[in-house]
């Protein structure tokens, strides 16, 4: 019978096992993703549906997130830290350079506009009076 290894602690498991024997980390079946873009991909494919990337050629990208209060790495695949129990959510998405520049730009619009609105409402009210 096939195997396969436990996320959490390694451990060599048959295929149909539902938890690790070793830890206890619940197995998930395995789905097979495209190594570029993530998309869950069917059995038996050559090419990611969603981006192109040849599946037999790309080169495999291990994902690692870290848990938000004992700050130990984890397997991106788990939904809760095997240290602490937390919580972990999904990945969060790595900021490009001028994407904070970005950011900066609009925070500044948005107050500029709140400092024009409140300057129009004080005109307003007092025409109206």
């Amino acid at each position: 019978m096939a195997k396969r290894e436990c996320p959490n602690c390694g451990a060599q498991l048959e295929e149909n096992i539902k938890f690790c024997t070793e830890c206890g980390t619940k197995m998930e079946p395995e789905i097979l993703k495209c190594p570029n873009c993530s998309a869950e991909l069917p059995e038996g494919i050559k090419f990611c549906t969603e981006c192109g990337t040849n599946i037999e050629t790309a080169p495999k990208q291990e994902k690692e997130v870290i848990c938000p209060k004992c700050r130990k790495k984890l397997p991106a695949n788990l939904k809760f830290c095997t240290e602490c129990g937390t919580k972990i959510g999904p990945p969060v998405k790595e900021k490009k350079p001028h994407e904070d520049e970005v950011d900066k730009l609009i925070k500044e619009a948005k107050d500029t506009g709140k400092g024009l609105m409140k300057e129009a409402d004080g005109l307003f009210k007092k025409f109206t009076r």
